[in-house]
């Protein structure tokens, strides 16, 4: 159990205790032993009246006070080893990349992996300074005129206008299920300054994904293999840092044109939506340990859009290369960056050299079944 629920890289040995308690998964969270009413409190009145807000704390308060705790769902020993764990600064605990894994590195581990992230080639580039100020002005710019020209209500200007700013954080996230356990870079752009509007633009844009015969839910059942024919997975390397985004934009402005949709979505017309996608697509910077980093191409990782972005140009991608393939798979369905393929197996090796001669961008990997099953987004086929 400990090799598939926690993984132990860090040099601390674990304690049986340690390692139970780990197994439940991060986000177990152990029952109080008490009612935290303080920190149940809302303070918030801003929506009602004083007299009001303080007859409705009270009442709280008082349900609170009479609540019982729940039964508790950890053992005495448990408990003490996530004590001790949390007040440990000699390990790093994380989620692993995919699957339910827990991780644990030593903190020097974590660093250098990270920093062996930052200082490949001329993927990022350190910036003198906070650039939020910069973007924050240049995206009040763009609401302004959206909002005088009539294609902004007041509601949404105020909603995506970009008051409060957090710088996006870099982090990294182990994969486990390669060796060595490299990092998948992470950016967290919660209440970034872009955030609120990539999240506008993928609720327009995510409207004209998924409409390709080849969205892995648009077939999923009844699929069978004919003699001479294998399951294969391919994988995409960095897909959303590694979509072109002037190709991008080309794709989503020519769908934007085709379907008409997401007009029902928002008042802003496609090149209002174009110019706001294009900035947040290429707001791609972000902190590390104090440093500030600007990402050189692709996609802006953590934001919201850039996952509805990959897909639109995924669903363009494999529709030009399997029209032009020499050799076509039977089943070709994709997951955004993850593709599942029944194709002869006299046929694989000419079809994976034409799908990653399509574009210098976009590459791919791949892994052959294993005694009839294939591993797939965390399930055996």
């Amino acid at each position: 159990m400990e090799d598939k629920w926690v993984v132990n890289l860090s040099s601390r040995n674990l304690s049986t205790a340690e390692v139970f308690v780990l197994q439940k998964g991060l986000n177990f969270a152990p029952s109080p032993k008490n009612i935290p009413i303080k920190r149940l409190q809302y303070n918030k009145t801003t929506r009602i009246d004083y007299d009001s807000a303080a007859e409705l704390r009270a009442r709280i308060t008082g349900a609170l006070k009479s609540a019982k705790p729940p039964k508790n769902n950890i053992f005495k020993e448990e408990r003490d080893a996530l004590y001790t764990l949390k007040k440990d600064r000699s390990i790093t605990i994380l989620p692993a990349d995919k699957g339910r894994a827990t991780v644990v590195l030593d903190p020097e581990q974590y660093d250098r992996k990270i920093n062996a992230l930052l200082d490949s080639g001329d993927t990022y580039v350190k910036l003198k300074k906070d650039p939020t100020k910069t973007y924050q002005n240049k995206l009040i710019k763009f609401l302004k005129d959206f909002k005088s020209e009539g294609n902004l209500s007041d509601y949404k200007y105020s909603k995506l206008y970009p008051s409060s700013c957090c710088v996006p954080s870099f982090y990294g996230l182990p994969k486990v299920h390669k060796e060595g356990a490299p990092f998948r870079p992470i950016v967290s752009s919660i209440n970034s300054v872009t955030y609120e509007s990539a999240k506008y633009l993928a609720y327009i844009l995510n409207v004209l994904i998924g409409k390709s015969k080849h969205h892995i839910k648009k077939r999923i059942k009844s699929l069978c293999l004919e003699p001479g024919e294998i399951q294969i997975s391919y994988d995409v390397s960095a897909l959303f840092t590694s979509i072109p985004v002037d190709s991008a934009l080309d794709v989503a402005k020519d769908l934007l044109e085709k379907d008409t949709s997401w007009k029902e979505k928002t008042e802003l017309t496609a090149d209002q939506v174009i110019q706001l996608l294009e900035f947040c697509l290429s707001t791609t910077y972000f902190v590390f340990r104090g440093q500030f980093y600007q990402r050189c191409g692709g996609c802006a990782m953590g934001s919201p859009v850039s996952p509805v972005i990959a897909n639109l140009y995924m669903e363009h991608f494999e529709f030009t290369a399997l029209r032009n393939s020499p050799v076509k798979p039977s089943v070709w369905l994709r997951y955004v960056d993850d593709t599942y393929v029944i194709i002869r197996q006299t046929d694989v090796e000419i079809f994976t050299e034409h799908i990653n001669s399509q574009n210098s961008h976009i590459k791919f990997t791949s892994e052959s079944e294993v005694d009839g099953y294939l591993a797939f987004l965390d399930t055996k086929v």
